[in-house]
C-alpha cells in the first residue's frame, strides 16, 4: 500500500466517523476539570524530561566534538615536532 493510499484511508475514515476523531481531555474537555489538570501537568513532565535527555544528547555531542578537536590539534602539532 503506497503512503497516498495509507493518508486517503486515514483521512477518508475521520470524515466518515467524526465520533472517534474528538480531542483529548486537555484540548476539548472542561477547563477547570481534574482530569484536564491531570494531563495538563503529565504533558509538561514529559516534555520536560524529553527536554532534559535530549539537553543531555547534545551536551556530551558538543564535547566529544570539543574535545576530538583538541586532541587533532595535538596529534598534528605532534606529528609536525621534528
Amino acid at each position: 500500500m503506497t503512503q497516498f493510499a495509507t493518508i486517503f484511508i486515514i483521512v477518508t475514515m475521520v470524515f466518515l466517523f467524526p465520533d472517534t476523531a474528538y480531542a483529548c481531555a486537555t484540548c476539548f474537555g472542561a477547563p477547570d476539570a481534574p482530569a484536564t489538570s491531570g494531563m495538563n501537568w503529565a504533558i509538561i513532565t514529559l516534555l520536560g524530561v524529553t527536554g532534559g535527555v535530549m539537553g543531555g544528547v547534545i551536551k556530551t555531542i558538543i564535547s566529544i566534538r570539543k574535545k576530538m578537536k583538541s586532541f587533532e590539534k595535538l596529534h598534528n602539532e605532534l606529528r609536525h615536532y621534528p
